[in-house]
């Protein structure tokens, strides 16, 4: 399973735009969060039209993650006439999405996949980001494969490395930051090169990049979202 990336770009990064990725199953569209801009990207991207339903996957709720959500859900709502299914585990965004001026009839709001899409499975994982907001990790399986999207983490989950490692999981995309933060917020690149080992780093692709440093985490052997 192969991600399609809207951004790669950290919060204070925006040249890279907002981290946000997408992929196809079956009839239907899934979406990995949809900060400030992802909206317009999206729309240039893909015509939404032609799938049969659109999920919005959410990691968490800082703007750089749901800054456009809004727009897409009133465009979709008011010119495709279709509503969005949201997926959080929290009704947070349900109260954002109010404040916002969101009726509730312009899309569903499930806390989880479950049941919901045939042969995909989506598993969210309780992940340290800020201490004022939860964030969620996604495991992800289909018949095109076994992923893991970190969403915004300063930490990588031991059952998560434990089934990369084994090969259960097949590729990790991971929030990288080049900052050894004594209050990480997002994981450090060299614990990330602690916990991955060199042979086995052409599977990690890393994203959520607060600078353009490309290059310096191909040369440690992984890959970067683009």
């Amino acid at each position: 399973m192969k991600l399609r990336f809207l951004g790669n770009g950290a919060c204070f990064y925006p040249d890279m735009h907002n981290t946000s990725a997408y992929f196809v199953h079956k009839d239907s569209l899934i979406l990995l969060d949809c900060g400030e801009t992802v909206y317009e990207r999206l729309l240039k991207r893909e015509n939404l039209n032609e799938y049969k339903n659109i999920y919005v996957i959410l990691t968490h709720l800082h703007a750089d993650h749901v800054g456009s959500l809004g727009s897409l859900l009133s465009y979709c709502r008011c010119i495709l006439k279709r509503r969005i299914t949201i997926v959080h585990p929290e009704r947070t965004v349900c109260k954002l999405l109010q404040l916002l001026g969101i009726d509730d009839d312009f899309y569903y709001y499930i806390d989880k996949l479950t049941d919901e899409i045939e042969d995909l499975a989506v598993i969210p994982y309780k992940v340290y980001h800020v201490p004022n907001m939860n964030c969620y990790g996604y495991e992800i399986e289909g018949p095109e494969g076994h992923i893991y999207y970190s969403g915004d983490s300063a930490e990588l989950p031991n059952e998560i490395l434990g089934k990369f490692l084994c090969g259960e999981i097949e590729r990790i995309y991971q929030d990288t930051s080049t900052h050894n933060s004594a209050n990480p917020t997002h994981l450090y690149v060299g614990k990330l090169e602690t916990a991955i080992p060199e042979k086995e780093r052409c599977r990690v692709t890393c994203m959520h990049l607060d600078c353009d440093c490309r290059k310096m985490l191909q040369e440690k052997g992984f890959q970067v979202a683009e």
